[in-house]
């Protein structure tokens, strides 16, 4: 943290001092959302879960939702042996040292193994306890938090992947992570709700005949759905097959690190560019075969942005006024500023920096309200820059190939959207495809959904302004 403070404080007193050119620009701006990945990967996930608004369905009580995603069942730890071993593995390593009154390193060390012994067994076409990994390592890591009775799970031979691997590519969405999170049980998943707008009730006079008395104004609250699809999305790793047990365990980081790093860039840029109609808003997105290009998984937060909730930037820096329009339009969406972020690019955060109603990271520190990718506030709602805010659009806020110096800013609610999860990440091993070139290939995939809360045909959850410079 002290790190990004200090790369935030350079960049801003740099761009005070108009000392910087589009090469420092870059290295520093980059060197920053470095600094806040690292910081993400060693704290807890940080979701937002809604509250019970008045005009949105009871987020907490709808049955078969989880916005905790990733705890694990307490009932199943006290049972102990497999019940126990399992809840463990599968759930988030913060969650689970809590509930044990453990440290949460010894829960990621443990996850970490587990890991590396299922992905070393899948490559090598082994069972996890026929590997000397297995005996040496795993076991003994199995014993530190268990006891090592067979009763209590030393038994158990792990197939899946850690809760960890999960949490990393959650950790890693800086716009994704902004929104409650569900764990869906069916494909689709309909979650039940009630009408956004309100209706009025009536006052009634006070009786006093014994015939003919008024009644109470009788209502039927509307209902409504929202409707969650999972959409897979994959990874392949190719590897040679000249590497030994040992050089593969060693390897076993770099595979988790390219994995983690792919799907949550190509979710992330579909939150924010996706588009499942053809043809794509950006023309340079053309492939809606199978496999497909991920930004046609869903609609993104730009597709989903209603016209009336749009400002035109007129080929203008970007300034809090803007921002402040975003909010202006999204109506009840945009008064509570903890419920907010603003989402903008690169290049727009540098100009931001010299805009005094900007408060810069540096200058409040962190704080547990901290989120994923913030570097600064405006009117107490975080900035959080992203790389995949294109910065290569035209004036009318797409993709054309011609016109490719604009950019957008969006303003979000972060009660209005839903990120859902169906699976989570596994992996198999391909031996035949590579075969001639003696290789193998590591696929690794998941299935998430994403899908606005409200709809937006009166006032919108997201706002955005376009044609910005």
């Amino acid at each position: 943290m002290d790190e990004l403070k200090q790369s935030v404080n350079t960049l801003a007193d740099r761009v005070r001092r108009s000392v910087l050119n589009e090469g420092d620009v870059e290295a520093i701006v980059q060197s920053i959302l470095s600094g806040q990945r690292r910081v993400g990967q060693n704290g807890a996930r940080r979701g937002y879960t809604p509250g019970d608004e008045g005009d949105s369905f009871d987020a907490v009580e709808v049955p078969g939702t989880i916005f905790d995603l990733g705890a694990p069942d307490r009932q199943a730890l006290a049972k102990g042996g497999r019940d126990r071993v399992y809840e463990i593995q599968s759930s988030y390593a913060g969650k689970v040292a809590a509930a044990l009154g453990c440290t949460e390193q010894a829960v990621r060390d443990r996850h970490a193994v587990t890991d590396t012994l299922v992905l070393a067994a899948l490559y090598l076409g082994k069972e996890p306890d026929e590997l000397d990994y297995f005996r040496s390592v795993f076991e003994p890591t199995v014993q530190a938090m268990d006891s090592a009775t067979a009763a209590e799970g030393l038994e158990y031979v792990p197939r899946e992947l850690s809760a960890s691997l999960i949490e990393r590519v959650n950790l890693e969405l800086r716009v994704a992570s902004l929104f409650p999170t569900v764990q869906m049980p069916s494909q689709p998943f309909d979650i039940p709700g009630l009408a956004v707008s309100r209706q009025r009730t009536a006052t009634k006079a006070q009786e006093t005949a014994d015939t003919g008395q008024g009644k109470f104004l009788k209502l039927t609250p509307a209902t409504r759905k929202i409707t969650l699809t999972a959409v897979k999305l994959g990874v392949e790793v190719i590897v040679s097959k000249e590497l030994e047990e040992d050089s593969l365990i060693a390897m076993v980081p770099m595979i988790q690190n390219e994995v983690v790093d792919y799907l949550s860039a190509d979710i992330e840029d579909a939150v924010i560019n996706g588009d499942s109609t053809s043809p794509h808003q950006d023309s340079d997105v053309t492939d809606f075969t199978d496999p497909s290009d991920p930004r046609t998984a869903w609609d993104g937060l730009r597709q989903l942005t209603p016209a009336g909730a749009k400002t035109d930037a007129s080929n203008a820096a970007l300034t809090a006024a803007m921002l402040r329009t975003n909010r202006q339009k999204m109506g009840k969406y945009g008064v509570r500023a903890d419920q907010l972020a603003h989402i903008v690019a690169m290049r727009s955060y540098i100009a931001l920096l010299s805009d005094t109603n900007v408060q810069t990271l540096e200058k409040y520190g962190p704080q547990p309200t901290i989120l994923s990718g913030e570097l600064g506030r405006i009117d107490g709602a975080p900035v959080v820059v992203s790389e995949f805010v294109r910065q290569d659009l035209n004036a009318s806020g797409v993709y054309d190939g011609t016109t490719t110096n604009r950019t957008i800013a969006l303003t979000v609610n972060r009660a209005g959207f839903l990120v859902g999860q169906r699976r989570g990440v596994t992996v198999q091993v391909l031996r035949e495809l590579y075969a001639e070139s003696d290789q193998d290939a590591i696929v690794a995939s998941l299935r998430k959904a994403f899908a606005g809360r409200f709809p937006s045909t009166e006032v919108s959850p997201v706002a955005l302004t376009y044609n910005i410079a």
